[in-house]
């Protein structure tokens, strides 16, 4: 009986493994298609992305947002801007339509309070994640001097204490990461909601998929974290 409990928990743990390792693998390539499949229509209003935004800001954000320029591919938003490159703004394809509504998205997020705070966690998280390195060395030194007796063997104890800091850190990073996921998939829903006022039903459903596609590659970047050391896939910034 028990036998069979442990083959299924290990055959549970293999599937849910080689799905993670998917994820980790294969996210980005899913994102690329459903961009360049959403890049290939325009919107059926013939507006364009500067039209559109300039039109959100006025009867969404009550004109609290100003648009910069920034460089190609390089549009995102900040506190009381949102900035989009020369070719963005002269866009009309769904793809384009799409990543704008979701920094737009975090604009609407900013007004409602819900960035400033992940931004602090997110940043107070960043300096306690350049510990992470340093504590794992201090780890091994302490570890090795104490069992080759270079040392006295309680320094081991003090090395196990540096790898369990160290670990603590890799799962608030992996926290860190499930936070970001939230706030992304927050982001697309105004993003939706958005653009549920200008497009049709068929365009909506394009740039939902597309907006889903790109919050899978914020999973993958959480399983390339988590499994990184395995080497069965690309490891990533922890913070």
């Amino acid at each position: 009986m028990w036998v069979y409990i442990v083959i299924g928990i290990g055959v549970v743990f293999l599937l849910i493994l080689c799905f993670c390792l998917a994820v980790a693998n294969f996210s980005f390539d899913n994102f690329k298609e459903k961009r360049d499949e959403a890049r290939r229509y325009g919107n059926s209003l013939d507006m364009t992305v500067e039209e559109f935004v300039e039109d959100v800001i006025a009867k969404h954000l009550k004109g609290n947002l100003k648009i910069e320029t920034c460089e190609e591919y390089q549009d995102h938003f900040r506190v009381g801007a949102i900035a989009l490159s020369q070719s963005t703004r002269r866009s009309n394809s769904l793809a384009t339509f799409s990543t704008v509504s979701h920094e737009l998205g975090h604009a609407i997020q900013y007004e409602k309070g819900e960035l400033t705070k992940h931004w602090q966690k997110r940043q107070k998280n960043r300096l306690i994640g350049k510990f992470f390195l340093p504590f794992v060395i201090l780890g091994l030194v302490f570890s090795i001097l104490g069992l080759v007796n270079v040392l006295p063997f309680y320094v081991v104890y003090i090395g196990i204490a540096f790898f369990g800091l160290s670990f603590l850190i890799f799962l608030i990073a992996i926290y860190m990461k499930y936070l970001e996921i939230k706030i992304e998939k927050g982001a697309s829903k105004y993003a939706i909601e958005v653009l549920g006022k200008y497009l049709n039903a068929e365009e909506l459903k394009i740039c939902k998929e597309f907006l889903d596609s790109a919050r899978l590659t914020y999973w993958g970047s959480l399983f390339r974290t988590m499994l990184g050391w395995t080497f069965l896939t690309k490891s990533d910034k922890m913070f």
